[in-house]
């Protein structure tokens, strides 16, 4: 029983994606034809996928696809800062765990308490406070760029969770052989805490690949920096009329498409993460 409902919550949680790649490889004249649903179309075609690279606005503008311009300003704006912000977070919580200076439980919970408000609500506040000092117009990648670059509360918290299971001998052994800070971190954390830092890498990945509403906010202005969800939110707007489904659902699977290789390529090491956990003395 539990397997058949098992194999129903997966059918019914891969049939939209199984439409959606069926209507990308439906001819547009198939489409328009028909105001029944298509199962199954009666050709299959590409020609949705080449259409989306061959022209669209971004093309003249750009002399770049659109999707392919999304793509490059996603991965940029979101690798950048995140590679960074991680290395940020994983310095602040091996301080927060390993090492001892004034007022640092007190930081901590002030930390705590600060990454449980929803700074969603700032989102004005925030807009307001970029534009005075000229982080809006041609320089509005920079709100998406700088401040991840400063690291993550989310991820401090988590990654200090995960040092305080490796054993503090470690870092004395290593100190006693002339180690400092940053080989400590280097050559003793980093290593064993690389499953904790691939998770918080997958997480912050998705989430930046994901994000719309900053862009929308601070590069509605600037086509040049658009990003990949931006794109995909005007394709009905880049290839309008009746029979054009096929272009917006092979858009749909391309940009799908990097997530899809992400997890793929690091699912072994997030499961091993989880499945050794810290180190015990």
């Amino acid at each position: 029983m539990v397997i058949l409902a098992l194999i129903l919550y997966t059918v019914f949680l891969f049939f939209p994606i199984v439409i959606v790649l069926i209507t990308s490889f439906t001819s547009a004249e198939e489409l328009a034809g028909t105001t029944d649903f298509i199962w199954w179309p009666k050709d299959f075609t590409f020609d949705a996928y080449k259409a989306i690279f061959e022209y669209d606005f971004y093309s003249d503008l750009t002399g770049m696809p659109g999707l392919v311009l999304g793509f490059v300003n996603t991965m940029w704006l979101t690798l950048v800062p995140l590679v960074i912000g991680l290395m940020v977070s994983g310095f602040s919580a091996y301080a927060f765990s390993k090492m001892d200076f004034p007022f640092k439980e007190p930081l901590f919970k002030i930390s705590v308490i600060i990454r449980s408000i929803p700074l969603g609500a700032f989102g004005v506040i925030s807009y307001v406070f970029y534009a005075a000092i000229g982080w809006t117009g041609d320089k509005g990648f920079l709100p998406l760029l700088i401040p991840g670059m400063l690291g993550s509360l989310g991820t401090v918290f988590f990654l200090r969770l995960f040092f305080d299971g490796i054993p503090n001998s470690l870092i004395e052994a290593a100190t006693l052989d002339g180690a400092g800070f940053f080989q400590c971190f280097t050559k003793i954390m980093f290593p064993l805490a690389k499953p904790a830092f691939i998770a918080q890498f997958i997480f912050g990945f998705v989430a930046g690949y994901n994000s719309y509403l900053a862009p929308q906010l601070y590069l509605q202005d600037q086509p040049q920096f658009v990003t990949l969800q931006l794109y995909l939110s005007q394709i009905r707007e880049l290839f309008p009329g009746i029979g054009s489904e096929n272009i917006h659902m092979a858009a749909a699977i391309l940009g799908m498409l990097p997530l899809v290789i992400i997890y793929c390529c690091l699912q072994k090491y997030f499961i091993e993460g989880i499945a050794e956990g810290g180190v015990k003395e």
